[in-house]
């Protein structure tokens, strides 16, 4: 069995190997883009998940104040008119109100391409943007399109102070990093006049959803930040000597307090975006009562506000794992800004513990779907599927860590289902053996069953506790000389063809025919924790039979004839014994012997089963047995109690033989204490009830010559059984 168990973790462990191999084909080299879409979605449903519950909360999502969204709503154009008829005085009036009320930083996710065609506009919106000292304005990037004369950008655009706006590229170390063609806009002195600017290119995934931010990109040269970080890299004061950039791990910034901000981001620069809650999250104030200076004041003092519209007209609603396609372009920054001033990120667990997670699940699915059935195994492997959906969901929702999910679960159905296919082709192959081996010496019905269980079987020794089963018949010899051989025959088929069935009903291993006896054994090959019952059963639904069997016999004018049975639990050895072509499976030890001793025993004391007290223990809660004697058999020198089998406790016993037994009982008592003439009395009235019973005979036997021939002092009550 342990040699078997190896066997099987061995295969599991093969297993795991070959399963871990097909998934990281699989979802790395073959369908790898597919795989990070679908890893991408259970990305949303966990950000779904993590919604939802916060909204249940008493109170749901606070809102977040200290970020404001200067929102260009559908209120706004009613009250002003077409957005693209807009005079850009508006914005310079609303830089003017926002800074006047105490605002840390104003941010425009709005571009301005080009210039007004009057030039004192512009000039406003320069001189306001000057003058509050605090303005992030927004550009964008595109590629080159030589058919539309849109070339390759070599260098910035004329006048811009790049020094100011971007960083040394580090001599090409970021090539991962997204890297753009062409700067857009022609307002230079507009820039110029910012605090920074930040370009508003999104990098969204294979889906179309914006699930990451980039922070950096490279254009001519030179390292530009995006919008949001552009804004920090002003409120931080981040300078070439204040930052350093690790691509795949981090971004770290030096806070002139001393701080360090740290923030992760992949091999192309992107910030996996920590979207704290849906639409409107942050607070939202129109435009148009900000123009108007509708707003309490203190209301963006010591505030970063961004400038953004949530207009469906304006184009700049994005698809996002938590709101689907209406969410603004503005609030995403907003997000990331919030992200990276808390510090609340989304961290993914590096490549090696996503691995090691896999090899985790793979490996123990492997094993169970390699120890167990498939009626344990599945459901069982189901439930490994459904904890590590709630563990990527849990770790998600409490502690913003991105658990890879696909890739483990298709590691664990990979692996159940290569386990299963093994199995499959395996026991095929098992029971293929099984069947050229077992058909020489095991009924069809055993040999099935252990088809069915083919991992209960251990070939070769192994050390079981078990119980034999040994029968006889009574005087069979001289039956046999009364009757001719056909009927003879006749008569053995019938007997042995019933009492096989019973053995069989109650899952015993018909060992052989012997004779006339029948060996059987109980709790192999099959396990059975209730062996030792099993076969009193048998015994017992054996002389039920039989006595049925009589009937029958008298009719056809047969003789009839009794059976003696024995029957022991212990440890015994069991395993295929014999030759090299020529073997038996059974099982060998004092413990296969005794219960052969003890069906002679019967001969003794004339009773019909007796057990030994090893199995009594195993069975006295659910049978009625009477002690008979302590014995020592032939060829063993320790002395075991032996009991007689009377029926089972869920039948009521005869009152008259109750009493007769309850004699009887005094008897024995009586008779280990020496007290010979007062225990043939008591198994004298056991016998006036019950006239044939064979024990009570037995003792007033025995009272008889220990009182002629009293015993020795030493005398510790064992009979010596002699015969065999």
């Amino acid at each position: 069995m342990i040699h078997r168990f190896h066997q099987k973790l061995k295969t599991s462990f093969m297993l795991t190997g070959a399963s871990l191999a097909i998934v990281i084909v699989l979802t790395m080299a073959l369908f790898k883009s597919q795989f990070d879409i679908f890893e991408a979605k259970t990305l949303d449903w966990r950000y779904q998940s993590k919604v939802n519950r916060m909204q249940k909360l008493p109170g749901g999502i606070e809102t977040i104040e200290e970020i404001v969204v200067v929102d260009i709503d559908n209120r706004s154009l009613e009250k002003l008119g077409r957005y693209q008829q807009w005079p850009r005085s508006y914005h310079a009036k609303i830089i003017d109100n926002i800074s006047q009320d105490g605002a840390l930083a104003i941010v425009f996710d709005v571009l301005f391409m080009e210039h007004d065609k009057d030039s004192t506009i512009d000039r406003s919106l320069i001189e306001s943007t000057k003058k509050a000292m605090n303005v992030v304005h927004a550009f964008s990037f595109s590629s080159a399109d030589p058919d539309a004369f849109l070339y390759k950008m070599e260098t910035a655009p004329e006048r811009l102070d790049t020094l100011k706006f971007s960083f040394d590229a580090y001599n090409g170390k970021f090539k991962k990093f997204p890297s753009y063609d062409r700067l857009d806009g022609q307002i230079i002195p507009l820039y110029n006049s910012a605090a920074r600017i930040g370009f508003v290119n999104f990098e969204p995934d294979a889906d179309g959803v914006i699930r990451r931010m980039p922070l950096f990109g490279n254009f001519a040269g030179r390292f530009y930040p995006g919008l949001a970080m552009a804004t920090l890299s002003h409120l931080m004061n981040v300078t070439q000597e204040t930052i350093s950039i690790d691509p795949g791990k981090s971004i770290t910034l030096e806070i002139p307090d001393h701080r360090t901000v740290e923030i992760p981001i992949d091999e192309r620069g992107n910030m996996f975006i920590n979207y704290k809650g849906p639409y409107k999250t942050f607070r939202y104030i129109p435009y148009y009562d900000v123009l108007e200076k509708r707003f309490q004041p203190g209301q963006f003092k010591n505030k970063i506000v961004l400038i953004g519209s949530s207009a469906a007209g304006l184009s700049d609603l994005r698809p996002v794992p938590v709101q689907g396609v209406m969410f603004p372009g503005v609030e995403i920054n907003a997000n990331v800004i919030c992200n990276i001033l808390t510090g609340d990120f989304i961290k993914q667990l590096p490549v090696w513990q996503m691995l090691l997670a896999l090899l985790i699940s793979v490996l123990i699915v492997s094993v169970i779907a390699s120890l167990m059935r498939m009626m344990y195994s599945l459901p069982l492997t189901i439930a490994v599927s459904g904890l590590l959906i709630y563990i990527s969901f849990t770790i998600f929702s409490n502690s913003n860590v991105w658990m890879e999910l696909v890739r483990p679960m298709v590691g664990t159905w990979v692996s159940f289902l290569a386990v299963i296919v093994y199995r499959y082709q395996n026991e095929q192959k098992e029971k293929r053996y099984i069947k050229n081996v077992f058909q020489f010496y095991m009924s069809a019905t055993v040999v099935n069953e252990i088809l069915r269980k083919p991992d209960m079987l251990a070939l070769g020794g192994d050390r079981k506790i078990a119980t034999a089963f040994f029968s006889d018949i009574k005087n069979f010899t001289t039956i046999s000389e009364q009757m001719d051989a056909q009927e003879l025959v006749a008569l053995l088929n019938e007997y042995f063809s019933v009492m096989s069935e019973i053995v069989l009903k109650h899952e015993g291993y018909l060992n052989k025919y012997q004779g006339d006896a029948i060996v059987a054994l109980y709790g192999i090959p099959i396990e059975q924790e209730d062996h030792a019952l099993r076969a009193c059963y048998t015994a017992l639904d054996m002389q039920s039979e039989l006595r049925q069997l009589h009937e029958r016999w008298r009719n056809k004018n047969l003789p009839s004839f009794e059976i003696r049975m024995g029957i022991n639990s212990g440890p015994m050895v069991v395993g295929n014994i014999g030759g090299k072509d020529r073997f038996d499976y059974t099982a060998i030890g004092d413990s296969v012997n005794l219960a052969s001793r003890l069906e002679s025993a019967n001969k003794m004391y004339g009773t019909d089963i007796i057990i030994s007290q090893d199995t009594f223990r195993l069975v006295n809660e659910k049978l009625w047995v009477r002690e008979l004697d302590f014995i020592r058999v032939k060829g063993k020198n320790k002395p075991v109690r032996i009991y007689e089998v009377l029926g089972r406790k869920s039948e009521k016993l005869n009152p008259i033989r109750s009493s007769s037994l309850e004699y009887f009982v005094q008897g024995l008592e009586l008779y280990r204490q020496r007290n010979w003439v007062a225990a043939y009395d008591w198994f004298q009235k056991a016998l006036q009830l019950v006239p044939h019973d064979g024990p009570a005979l037995e003792f007033i036997r025995r009272c008889k010559i220990f009182i002629e021939n009293p015993r020795p002092e030493d005398w510790d009550g064992v009979f010596n059984l002699r015969s065999k």
